[in-house]
Protein backbone atom coordinates (compact mmCIF):
# COMPACT_ATOMS: atom_id res chain seq x y z
CA UNK A 1 0.00 0.00 0.00
CA UNK A 2 1.64 3.34 -1.16
CA UNK A 3 1.44 6.03 1.88
CA UNK A 4 3.18 8.91 0.78
CA UNK A 5 3.68 10.85 -2.14
CA UNK A 6 7.35 10.91 -4.41
CA UNK A 7 9.68 13.92 -3.22
CA UNK A 8 8.97 15.91 -6.52
CA UNK A 9 5.08 16.25 -6.20
CA UNK A 10 5.07 16.81 -2.61
CA UNK A 11 7.50 19.25 -2.81
CA UNK A 12 5.64 20.96 -5.96
CA UNK A 13 2.61 20.66 -3.58
CA UNK A 14 3.94 22.42 -0.29
CA UNK A 15 5.00 25.30 -2.44
CA UNK A 16 1.81 25.90 -4.47
CA UNK A 17 -0.20 25.90 -0.75
CA UNK A 18 2.91 28.27 0.89
CA UNK A 19 2.33 30.59 -2.18
CA UNK A 20 -0.98 30.60 -1.72
CA UNK A 21 -1.27 31.52 2.15
CA UNK A 22 1.60 33.89 1.72
CA UNK A 23 -0.52 36.00 -1.57
CA UNK A 24 -3.91 35.57 1.21
CA UNK A 25 -1.99 37.08 4.28
CA UNK A 26 -0.47 40.01 2.01
CA UNK A 27 -4.00 40.64 0.49
CA UNK A 28 -5.38 40.36 3.73
CA UNK A 29 -3.69 42.68 5.08
CA UNK A 30 -3.61 45.39 2.55
CA UNK A 31 -7.48 44.99 2.81
CA UNK A 32 -7.23 46.28 6.45
CA UNK A 33 -5.10 48.04 6.45
CA UNK A 34 -6.04 50.46 3.18
CA UNK A 35 -10.02 49.04 3.08
CA UNK A 36 -10.49 52.27 1.06
CA UNK A 37 -7.43 51.99 -1.56
CA UNK A 38 -9.10 49.22 -3.60
CA UNK A 39 -11.77 50.84 -4.65
CA UNK A 40 -10.40 54.36 -5.08
CA UNK A 41 -7.58 52.38 -7.47
CA UNK A 42 -10.49 51.40 -9.65
CA UNK A 43 -12.52 54.61 -9.59
CA UNK A 44 -15.36 53.58 -7.51
CA UNK A 45 -17.05 54.86 -4.94
CA UNK A 46 -16.14 54.27 -1.19
CA UNK A 47 -17.64 51.91 0.64
CA UNK A 48 -20.21 53.37 3.55
CA UNK A 49 -19.16 50.70 5.60
CA UNK A 50 -14.99 49.76 5.37
CA UNK A 51 -15.02 47.45 8.10
CA UNK A 52 -17.19 45.14 6.20
CA UNK A 53 -14.23 45.17 3.49
CA UNK A 54 -11.95 44.74 6.33
CA UNK A 55 -13.69 41.03 7.20
CA UNK A 56 -13.55 40.42 3.26
CA UNK A 57 -9.35 40.50 4.40
CA UNK A 58 -9.49 39.31 8.01
CA UNK A 59 -11.57 36.15 6.09
CA UNK A 60 -9.36 35.60 2.65
CA UNK A 61 -5.89 36.20 5.58
CA UNK A 62 -7.28 33.36 7.43
CA UNK A 63 -7.62 31.28 4.64
CA UNK A 64 -4.31 32.24 3.78
CA UNK A 65 -2.98 30.52 7.69
CA UNK A 66 -4.93 27.51 6.39
CA UNK A 67 -3.07 27.17 3.21
CA UNK A 68 0.63 27.66 4.91
CA UNK A 69 -0.85 24.65 7.22
CA UNK A 70 -1.99 22.04 5.13
CA UNK A 71 1.23 22.69 2.88
CA UNK A 72 3.18 20.31 5.08
CA UNK A 73 0.99 17.68 3.57
CA UNK A 74 -1.86 18.74 1.25
CA UNK A 75 -2.78 15.04 0.65
CA UNK A 76 -3.54 14.78 4.24
CA UNK A 77 -5.37 18.16 4.76
CA UNK A 78 -7.16 17.93 1.39
CA UNK A 79 -10.23 19.56 3.49
CA UNK A 80 -8.19 22.71 3.85
CA UNK A 81 -7.20 23.09 0.19
CA UNK A 82 -11.46 21.49 -0.93
CA UNK A 83 -12.57 24.70 1.45
CA UNK A 84 -10.86 27.11 -0.41
CA UNK A 85 -10.96 25.56 -4.04
CA UNK A 86 -14.85 26.13 -3.21
CA UNK A 87 -14.27 29.66 -2.33
CA UNK A 88 -12.25 30.49 -5.80
CA UNK A 89 -14.87 29.05 -7.63
CA UNK A 90 -17.71 30.91 -5.77
CA UNK A 91 -16.34 34.28 -5.80
CA UNK A 92 -15.65 34.42 -9.52
CA UNK A 93 -19.69 34.04 -10.05
CA UNK A 94 -20.46 36.54 -7.36
CA UNK A 95 -18.40 38.71 -9.25
CA UNK A 96 -19.90 38.81 -12.29
CA UNK A 97 -23.25 39.32 -11.35
CA UNK A 98 -22.08 42.12 -9.22
CA UNK A 99 -20.92 43.54 -12.67
CA UNK A 100 -23.73 42.42 -14.33
CA UNK A 101 -25.16 44.81 -11.83
CA UNK A 102 -22.78 47.04 -12.75
CA UNK A 103 -21.86 47.02 -8.78
CA UNK A 104 -18.33 46.77 -9.99
CA UNK A 105 -16.17 47.90 -12.66
CA UNK A 106 -14.36 45.26 -15.24
CA UNK A 107 -10.91 46.80 -13.85
CA UNK A 108 -12.18 45.45 -10.53
CA UNK A 109 -11.73 41.70 -12.25
CA UNK A 110 -7.57 42.33 -11.20
CA UNK A 111 -8.75 40.79 -7.70
CA UNK A 112 -10.53 38.00 -9.03
CA UNK A 113 -7.64 36.71 -11.21
CA UNK A 114 -4.95 37.11 -8.59
CA UNK A 115 -7.65 35.66 -5.54
CA UNK A 116 -9.30 32.99 -7.67
CA UNK A 117 -9.12 32.16 -11.37
CA UNK A 118 -4.88 31.54 -11.27
CA UNK A 119 -5.44 28.75 -8.21
CA UNK A 120 -8.31 26.73 -10.16
CA UNK A 121 -5.99 24.42 -11.55
CA UNK A 122 -3.59 23.70 -8.72
CA UNK A 123 -5.90 23.29 -6.67
CA UNK A 124 -7.80 21.01 -8.53
CA UNK A 125 -4.33 18.93 -9.17
CA UNK A 126 -3.88 18.66 -5.76
CA UNK A 127 -7.42 17.29 -4.72
CA UNK A 128 -7.10 15.11 -7.85
CA UNK A 129 -3.87 13.83 -6.52
CA UNK A 130 -5.29 13.77 -2.98
CA UNK A 131 -8.54 11.23 -4.09
CA UNK A 132 -6.66 9.11 -6.36
CA UNK A 133 -3.89 8.55 -3.81
CA UNK A 134 -6.47 7.60 -1.32
CA UNK A 135 -8.48 5.78 -3.38
CA UNK A 136 -5.18 2.39 -3.31
CA UNK A 137 -5.91 0.73 -0.47
CA UNK A 138 -4.57 -2.59 1.28
CA UNK A 139 -5.74 -6.12 -0.24
CA UNK A 140 -9.24 -7.10 1.14
CA UNK A 141 -10.29 -9.21 3.33
CA UNK A 142 -12.31 -12.27 3.02
CA UNK A 143 -15.04 -12.51 4.66
CA UNK A 144 -14.76 -15.53 6.13
CA UNK A 145 -11.57 -14.71 8.00
CA UNK A 146 -13.56 -11.92 9.98
CA UNK A 147 -14.87 -14.35 11.86
CA UNK A 148 -18.91 -13.31 11.91
CA UNK A 149 -21.68 -15.63 13.29
CA UNK A 150 -23.99 -17.58 11.16
CA UNK A 151 -26.43 -14.78 10.59
CA UNK A 152 -25.43 -11.36 10.57
CA UNK A 153 -25.91 -8.11 9.49
CA UNK A 154 -22.52 -5.71 8.94
CA UNK A 155 -22.79 -2.05 9.74
CA UNK A 156 -20.87 -0.21 7.59
CA UNK A 157 -20.20 3.84 8.30
CA UNK A 158 -18.34 6.57 6.63
CA UNK A 159 -16.01 8.08 8.78
CA UNK A 160 -16.47 8.78 12.78
CA UNK A 161 -16.83 12.48 12.29
CA UNK A 162 -19.66 12.03 9.72
CA UNK A 163 -23.23 13.39 10.39
CA UNK A 164 -24.45 11.33 8.84
CA UNK A 165 -22.88 8.29 10.62
CA UNK A 166 -24.44 9.35 13.18
CA UNK A 167 -27.50 9.73 11.61
CA UNK A 168 -26.99 6.18 10.50
CA UNK A 169 -26.33 5.17 14.39
CA UNK A 170 -29.47 6.85 15.25
CA UNK A 171 -31.51 5.09 12.68
CA UNK A 172 -29.57 1.79 13.88
CA UNK A 173 -30.92 2.16 17.75
CA UNK A 174 -34.23 2.30 16.23
CA UNK A 175 -34.27 -1.15 14.51
CA UNK A 176 -31.63 -2.94 16.55
CA UNK A 177 -34.41 -4.52 18.65
CA UNK A 178 -36.15 -5.92 15.54
CA UNK A 179 -33.25 -6.93 14.43
CA UNK A 180 -32.12 -9.02 16.92
CA UNK A 181 -35.24 -10.78 17.48
CA UNK A 182 -34.63 -11.72 13.70
CA UNK A 183 -32.27 -13.62 14.85
CA UNK A 184 -29.22 -10.79 13.08
CA UNK A 185 -25.67 -10.63 14.86
CA UNK A 186 -25.25 -6.85 14.30
CA UNK A 187 -21.43 -5.72 13.69
CA UNK A 188 -20.42 -1.96 12.84
CA UNK A 189 -17.72 -1.74 10.54
CA UNK A 190 -15.70 1.38 11.36
CA UNK A 191 -12.51 2.80 10.27
CA UNK A 192 -11.62 4.61 13.94
CA UNK A 193 -9.86 2.24 16.28
CA UNK A 194 -12.68 0.67 18.75
CA UNK A 195 -11.99 2.98 21.92
CA UNK A 196 -11.96 5.77 20.27
CA UNK A 197 -15.23 5.44 18.19
CA UNK A 198 -17.21 3.62 21.15
CA UNK A 199 -18.19 6.61 23.07
CA UNK A 200 -20.02 8.02 20.17
CA UNK A 201 -21.54 4.72 19.59
CA UNK A 202 -22.68 4.31 23.09
CA UNK A 203 -24.59 7.53 22.57
CA UNK A 204 -26.90 6.10 20.37
CA UNK A 205 -26.99 2.60 20.83
CA UNK A 206 -26.82 1.68 24.99
CA UNK A 207 -26.69 -2.06 24.72
CA UNK A 208 -23.40 -3.64 23.56
CA UNK A 209 -22.57 -4.69 20.05
CA UNK A 210 -20.01 -5.63 17.97
CA UNK A 211 -17.37 -3.62 16.62
CA UNK A 212 -15.45 -4.05 13.45
CA UNK A 213 -12.07 -2.03 12.99
CA UNK A 214 -11.07 -1.60 9.81
CA UNK A 215 -8.76 1.49 9.50
CA UNK A 216 -7.04 0.05 5.98
CA UNK A 217 -10.59 -0.67 4.76
CA UNK A 218 -9.58 -4.05 3.71
CA UNK A 219 -13.01 -5.16 4.99
CA UNK A 220 -14.81 -2.15 2.98
CA UNK A 221 -13.23 -4.12 -0.19
CA UNK A 222 -14.55 -7.32 0.76
CA UNK A 223 -17.68 -6.09 0.38
CA UNK A 224 -16.88 -4.28 -2.97
CA UNK A 225 -17.85 -0.99 -0.99
CA UNK A 226 -17.20 1.88 -3.42
CA UNK A 227 -15.83 5.72 -2.48
CA UNK A 228 -17.42 9.03 -3.33
CA UNK A 229 -16.89 11.48 -6.03
CA UNK A 230 -16.66 14.63 -5.26
CA UNK A 231 -20.40 15.64 -6.16
CA UNK A 232 -21.57 12.70 -4.22
CA UNK A 233 -19.57 13.53 -1.00
CA UNK A 234 -20.01 17.07 -1.42
CA UNK A 235 -23.18 17.73 -3.59
CA UNK A 236 -26.40 20.12 -2.61
CA UNK A 237 -27.60 17.10 -1.21
CA UNK A 238 -25.28 16.44 1.31
CA UNK A 239 -25.37 20.20 2.24
CA UNK A 240 -29.12 20.42 2.80
CA UNK A 241 -29.43 16.93 4.52
CA UNK A 242 -26.44 17.56 6.33
CA UNK A 243 -27.83 20.98 7.58
CA UNK A 244 -31.30 18.60 8.58
CA UNK A 245 -29.34 16.65 10.47
CA UNK A 246 -26.90 19.31 12.35
CA UNK A 247 -30.27 20.63 13.66
CA UNK A 248 -31.62 17.52 14.66
CA UNK A 249 -28.57 17.16 17.15
CA UNK A 250 -26.18 14.88 15.32
CA UNK A 251 -23.78 17.18 14.78
CA UNK A 252 -20.09 16.84 13.51
CA UNK A 253 -16.77 15.70 14.49
CA UNK A 254 -13.01 15.12 13.32
CA UNK A 255 -12.09 13.37 10.13
CA UNK A 256 -11.72 9.73 11.43
CA UNK A 257 -10.36 7.64 8.32
CA UNK A 258 -10.98 8.02 4.53
CA UNK A 259 -13.76 11.18 4.16
CA UNK A 260 -14.86 9.43 0.92
CA UNK A 261 -15.48 6.31 1.80
CA UNK A 262 -19.14 5.20 1.52
CA UNK A 263 -21.32 2.66 3.48
CA UNK A 264 -23.88 0.36 3.73
CA UNK A 265 -25.96 -2.36 5.11
CA UNK A 266 -24.78 -6.66 4.33
CA UNK A 267 -26.41 -9.42 5.09
CA UNK A 268 -24.27 -12.11 6.13
CA UNK A 269 -25.23 -15.77 6.44
CA UNK A 270 -22.31 -18.44 7.17
CA UNK A 271 -19.47 -16.46 6.00
CA UNK A 272 -21.37 -15.74 2.31
CA UNK A 273 -22.48 -12.48 1.27
CA UNK A 274 -26.36 -12.81 1.24
CA UNK A 275 -27.54 -8.83 0.33
CA UNK A 276 -26.14 -5.64 0.21
CA UNK A 277 -27.33 -2.39 0.66
CA UNK A 278 -24.41 0.00 -0.13
CA UNK A 279 -25.12 3.71 -0.34
CA UNK A 280 -24.61 5.17 -3.54
CA UNK A 281 -24.02 8.94 -1.58
CA UNK A 282 -22.02 10.31 1.24
CA UNK A 283 -26.10 11.51 2.41
CA UNK A 284 -27.58 8.04 2.15
CA UNK A 285 -29.20 6.79 5.65
CA UNK A 286 -30.11 2.81 5.48
CA UNK A 287 -33.27 1.45 5.26
CA UNK A 288 -33.75 -1.09 7.71
CA UNK A 289 -36.97 -2.42 6.72
CA UNK A 290 -35.89 -4.50 3.79
CA UNK A 291 -33.74 -6.04 6.54
CA UNK A 292 -36.41 -6.87 8.41
CA UNK A 293 -38.34 -8.31 5.67
CA UNK A 294 -35.61 -11.03 4.55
Amino acid sequence: MQTSLDYKKASRYFYILLLAGIYNLIWGAWVIFFPNLSFALHGMKLPLYPEIWQCVGMIVGVYGIGYIAAASDPIKHWPIVLVGFLGKIFGPIGFMQALYNEVFPLSFMINIVFNDLIWWVPFFIILKESYQFHTKKAPAKSIDSIGLKPKSLIVALRHQGCTFSRENLDELSKNISNLKQKGFAIYILHMSQNDEINPLIKSYIKEDIALLSDPKQEIYQALNLQRATLLKAFGISEFLKGAKAFLKGHGLGPLRGDGFQLGGLFVIENNKLIKSYPAQRASDIYNYEQILLL
